[in-house]
């Protein structure tokens, strides 16, 4: 049976050898290549509508929802995932088991 486990193994590895690997340089043209890393800017700015960041009003709303669901999501997070009452049950479940 261990025999077979290797053999099979070593046949997929050697075939997954034999295949062509993706040209994957050749995905990035070479204007993208030259370009700089694009700039980063506080969401704040973003929000306020700075003049040299172009942004929608529905852009801004979106962020902004976004925003305070990130804040929500984190603020559950941070409570604790079980409650003392199922604690104090489980912990009793426990001690009966032992």
């Amino acid at each position: 049976m261990r025999l077979t486990a290797v053999f099979f193994l070593s046949a997929t590895v050697l075939l997954a050898g034999c295949s062509n690997f993706p040209e994957l340089d050749d995905a990035i043209s070479p204007a993208a290549r030259k370009a700089g890393y694009p700039t980063l800017v506080p969401i704040s700015q973003i929000i306020a509508g700075a003049a040299d960041v172009q942004i929608s009003p529905q852009t801004v709303s979106s962020l902004k929802t976004r925003a305070a669901s990130l804040k929500s999501r984190a603020s559950r997070l941070r409570n604790p995932v079980i409650d003392r009452q199922t604690r104090a049950r489980l912990r009793a479940a426990i001690k009966r088991h032992r």
